[in-house]
């Protein structure tokens, strides 16, 4: 399968904002309250993504045929603190259309490469977890609610 994989421009943040709500319903619904995510409209997906791509965040964005079917997104961090990486995988997403397809091993390699990294991920996503994990991520002790969803992360971070 033939997939263009570019960084994102700010022409780019609808898709995005509309691939984004599709992704989060085909890989959450079930664990994150369908409350959220019925109430989350891409518009304001769309207006993230936008500030997102013209602040501090760099973004991929993998298309099939046109269609948007992956998106990553790195910042950088300030982070204080001598044992974590500057540099912050904040998003990968990729349409379940593509599980299993090695899309987001493309998207983690032009995010990320073999830089060192940190991340969070949803406690309850061993999905997720698996695959950071071959990919020399670690989980560590450190747990948080995810502002948004309010259900529990777990830092992971590759040295």
């Amino acid at each position: 399968m033939v997939v263009e994989l570019r960084l994102a421009t700010v022409a780019d943040a609808e898709d995005i904002g509309r691939f984004q709500t599709r992704s989060w319903d085909q890989t959450y619904r079930g664990t994150v309250p369908d409350a959220y995510l019925d109430a989350t409209a891409w518009q304001l997906r769309a207006s993230r993504w936008h500030s997102r791509i013209v602040g501090d965040r760099v973004v991929w964005l993998a298309r099939h045929r046109g269609d948007v079917v992956g998106v990553a997104s790195t910042a950088s961090t300030d982070v204080a603190r001598g044992d974590l990486p500057a540099l912050e995988l904040a998003s990968i997403y990729v349409d379940a259309s593509q599980h299993g397809s090695g899309l987001a091993a493309e998207l983690l390699e032009a995010a990320i490469g073999d830089a060192p990294a940190h991340l969070w991920v949803f406690t309850s996503n061993l999905r997720a977890q698996r695959f950071y994990a071959k990919h020399r991520f670690v989980a560590t002790d450190e747990h948080q609610s995810d502002p948004d969803t309010g259900l529990g992360e777990t830092r992971w971070v590759r040295r």
